[in-house]
């Protein structure tokens, strides 16, 4: 919080902190007065009456916790910048104020409200800083029923290892025994870790318990997740081979030869045979139900025998000799053995299994347990719906689960669909017992937990577009944005729902060339980016012609220290030259079956990107460049998928800082063609701008959740880049959502991107610094051209003005569509398409 113009003034800063405290008390004042009185009204109530008063009062419940819980934050984020909460946290107020936000959110849920269950990931925050409310959840959680929880699993199991654990327990006991396969997989996750750092005695052997239920419920659970795990051989590999350089020390004299002996015998049963490890399932047994089942069992031993699929022979026949002569047979020579032979070694290990497996497109290639394993286990195991194995992603809290309506696994295609990206995903197929194909796409060798955290603040937004009236006229489409089911398994492994009918808006592009444009663009020499990389390099080249090399921080800040705003739109305009400026355009054009078709595919394409552009800038998603978005074809609508950078990540982490809030290259502006940006784009952003700048608090409340989880990637990679100003996690945090909340404040995007570079560690360098001035001074455009330099001037004296949001939105497709932004970008991005 804070009030420009009150820096020196310290009377005026005393009012003003006492009217704040005075007005908030006011407010809790009305608002507990008018619950308490509908609580007492609720007891003589018939039902029918009764259902509507509780829908108000969850609603009541929910404002009074929406109040306590902003100011709440703004004190814990240090947003209180010239003391106006003074009064508000003195002495014990701040815990009092928690109290009110724990009750509030809990009896919210008690009485049905789906905002109590977005807010309960809040509250296990606010029980950690305020250890106090701790008893307030005890009896409370227990007049909630536990599938209210699903939405949550994932940050309920991460506070196992903490006090509040205890009062979660019994919850956690009743999911597990009631619908083990809602929390088997958010469980998992967690115990990689916790299973290490617990120390409580109490704690450690509740997560045992847990443990040992949910093998016993689910017990072909392990066996699946271990399966998806043997489709990402590559990853395996490249997983063993990190551990082994963790082990294999430069000091031969202080290695641990027995660990590395384990560790090499892991090897060969991860990538040389394909057996499940049942030592890390189900206690290296096989579930069975009784001696009935023993017997089928032993009819059917072949479950038991080493099965080796034809990418485990191959690989095997491939690097087995030259294992064993690094290694030795047995291990012996790993007290000899150099680091960097090994690592010389092993990486033209990783690209012979690449080559191996890159055409491999049988899943029996992979594993056998897809095919024969799970079909004989499933026989054996099946007699009773407790053992049956679910399609993941089916709990949610919005409704009661009913079990028996949950799609089964009945088997898998033999076919899948391997993706040529860096980890190789791969697209499977599963059978459902209700006679459907669901596909998924398996990612192995990287969290997956941001994107799934992405479209649960997705899902928020859209229930805010829902309710708002501007965002649900007749006349206009659905707005929303298009989410899909994100399950990760374990930190290295997930599956992502496949989104029939779409495809990559970089494919639809590019399949859009006719012959002659091809052949300039791949046979003359004219591919736009390889003329934009060339006018880059030449740049830096002609600005430093002694200099042999340099890193792209440096070779992309000549850009802005070198050339003028004429240059670059000269260069800008040259490079797009070679490309027609309406492949999109006719990529709908042959989507559409009629010129009616084309103008309702055109419609969604510009109401759903609108909507995503919103939704994207306030969660600060970079990295958009062209194969981040996908096209479904039956519609028109546009998808966002890969957000891995995100909350302003890819200013402040990336070697070449991004300047643009969101993408608005000339592919996608010629498709909204003859009005562009000004129409039907800039009215469905300005209706969901101010949905979300209208209904904030539970957006900011969740996403001050997600940024401070310590397991998200962007905050590992900021602590692995700081530099000379150390920064804690906590202050990192902190920052980020501030940085929400200017852009749900109005504030001017090029102010919020010019701050953010200051955070950037790889302009720190004093030998940056004239290039930093000069981005900070790009961004802040041309007053003469740029609407966004414009609204600045107007409002001079205050940089931080809340602008309206027609202002704001303005300044949002400026910044996003100037040429001066474009044409210094990062390459990748392909602002010139």
């Amino acid at each position: 919080m804070y009030l420009y113009g009150l820096e020196n003034n310290n009377n005026q800063i005393k009012q003003a902190d006492l009217l704040i405290y005075e007005l908030f008390n006011k407010c809790v004042h009305i608002l507990k007065d008018n619950i308490e009185k509908q609580e007492t009204d609720l007891q003589n109530l018939s039902t029918s009456i009764r259902v509507a008063k509780e829908n108000i009062l969850s609603r009541d419940y929910n404002e009074l916790a929406s109040v306590c819980d902003d100011y709440l934050r703004r004190y814990e984020n240090n947003e209180d910048e010239n003391n106006l909460l003074t009064n508000l946290f003195t002495g014990d107020h701040g815990n009092n104020i928690a109290e009110l936000v724990v009750k509030s959110v809990l009896l919210s849920m008690k009485y049905g409200s789906n905002e109590g269950v977005k807010r309960f990931s809040r509250l296990l925050q606010i029980v950690d800083l305020y250890p106090k409310t701790m008893d307030l959840i005890a009896d409370k959680l227990q007049e909630i029923p536990c599938w209210m929880f699903f939405d949550c699993l994932y940050q309920i199991t991460a506070h196992l290892d903490k006090p509040i654990a205890l009062k979660l327990y019994p919850v956690i006991e009743q999911i597990v025994k009631l619908y083990p396969q809602s929390i088997v997989y958010p469980f998992k996750l967690s115990y990689e870790t916790l299973q290490y750092s617990i120390t409580d005695p109490i704690l450690k052997h509740n997560l045992e318990l847990i443990q040992q239920q949910l093998d016993r419920y689910t017990p072909l659970v392990n066996e699946f997740i271990e399966a998806l795990n043997q489709l990402n051989p590559q990853q395996q590999f490249d997983t063993w081979s990190k551990e082994l350089y963790h082990l294999l020390t430069n000091d031969s004299t202080t290695r641990d030869i027995d660990k590395l002996k384990t560790h090499l015998n892991k090897f060969k049963d991860i990538l040389f045979s394909d057996i499940i490890n049942l030592d890390e399932t189900n206690d290296g047994q096989i579930i069975l139900l009784n001696t009935q089942d023993n017997n089928e069992l032993e009819n059917n031993n072949s479950l038991l025998k080493p099965k080796i699929t034809s990418i485990r022979i191959l690989f095997k026949n491939a690097v087995e000799k030259e294992l064993n002569d690094l290694f030795g047979k047995d291990g012996e020579l790993f007290s000899t053995i150099s680091l960097g032979d090994t690592r010389l070694i092993l990486g033209n290990i990783s690209l012979k299994l690449k080559n191996i497996i890159q055409d491999k497109t049988n899943i029996n290639d992979y594993s056998t347990w897809f095919s024969s394993t799970f079909r004989q286990q499933n026989r054996i195991l099946d007699k009773s719906s407790i053992r049956d194995l679910e399609i993941p992603g089916q709990y949610t809290s919005k409704k009661k689960p009913l079990i028996e309506h949950h799609i089964k696994i009945v088997g898998f295609d033999e076919q899948l669909l391997v993706l040529h990206s860096l980890r190789l995903p791969k697209r499977i197929t599963i059978r459902g017992h209700d006679e459907n194909d669901y596909r998924f796409l398996v990612k192995a060798g990287e969290d997956i937990r941001q994107d799934q955290r992405i479209e649960a603040l997705f899902s928020i937004m859209n229930d805010l577009y829902d309710n708002d009236p501007n965002c649900n006229q007749s006349n206009s489409a659905h707005i929303a944005v298009r989410t899909y089911k994100v399950i990760p398994m374990s930190s290295k492994l997930g599956m992502i729902e496949w989104l029939d009918n779409t495809r990559p808006l970089k494919d639809l592009i590019e399949e859009s060339y006719n012959d002659s444009e091809l052949d300039i663009i791949t046979n003359q020499g004219q591919h736009p980016r390889k003329l934009y990389q060339d006018y880059v390099t030449n740049t830096y080249q002609k600005a430093k012609p002694t200099a042999k090399t340099a890193n792209n921080t440096v070779m992309y800040a000549e850009l802005f220290l070198s050339l003028t705003k004429a240059q670059v739109q000269e260069e800008f305009n040259h490079i797009q030259s070679v490309i027609p400026a309406d492949l999109l355009r006719l990529a709908y054009y042959k989507i559409a079956i009629s010129h009616e078709g084309f103008y309702t595919l055109r419609r969604q394409f510009i109401t759903s990107y609108a909507v995503l552009c919103t939704s994207q800038y306030i969660l600060g998603i970079g990295d958009r460049h062209q194969s981040n978005f996908l096209i479904d074809t039956s519609s028109g609508q546009i998808i966002g998928i890969d957000f891995g950078s995100a909350f302003n990540a890819a200013t402040i982490h990336l070697p070449v800082p991004e300047l643009i809030p969101i993408r608005l290259t000339r592919q996608l502006t010629q498709l909204m063609s003859p009005i562009g940006t000004a129409g039907l784009f800039r009215a469905t952003m300005i209706h969901t701008m101010n949905a979300l700048r209208e209904n904030s608090d539970l957006l900011l409340s969740t996403m001050d959740v997600f940024i401070k989880e310590p397991l998200i990637e962007w905050m590992e990679h900021a602590l692995k880049t700081k530099t000379n100003i150390l920064r804690s996690d906590d202050t990192y945090a902190k920052d980020r959502i501030k940085s929400a909340r200017l852009k749900l404040n109005g504030i001017n995007p090029a102010v919020i991107i010019g701050s953010d570079l200051k955070l950037n560690s790889f302009l720190r360098s004093s030998n940056l610094k004239e290039a930093r001035r000069q981005m900070e001074k790009v961004v802040g455009g041309d007053q003469i051209d740029s609407k966004r330099a414009q609204i600045l001037l107007k409002y001079n004296s205050n940089r931080y003005h809340k602008l309206t949001v027609d202002e704001q939105i303005d300044c949002i497709i400026d910044q996003a569509t100037d040429v001066d932004i474009l044409g210094r970008s990062w390459a990748g991005l392909e602002t010139f398409m």
